[in-house]
């Protein structure tokens, strides 16, 4: 079976998907990953319902949440 294995043909060449992904004022020209965690499906929801309330992608709500809790926790750590 080890030879057999055919890649799908993408419709998009993959490199172009991660540049329009890039292209946000606060990452151009840093690259980004992504990010695999397991979170309740109560916590998905919440993040899934306030995004579609205040119009904006998931990925952007997640992102700047992290940013705080960072900078949040930095600010914290400083003497």
């Amino acid at each position: 079976m080890q030879g057999n294995y055919q890649p799908l043909a993408r419709p998009v060449p993959f490199d172009d998907v991660l540049r329009q992904q890039n292209k946000t004022a606060k990452t151009m020209g840093e690259p980004l990953v992504m990010l695999s965690l397991r979170i309740p499906v109560s916590l998905k929801t919440r993040l899934k319902t306030t995004a579609a309330a205040h119009d904006l992608p998931m990925q952007r709500l997640l992102r700047e949440a992290i940013e705080r809790e960072l900078d949040r926790l930095d600010d914290t750590d400083e003497p």
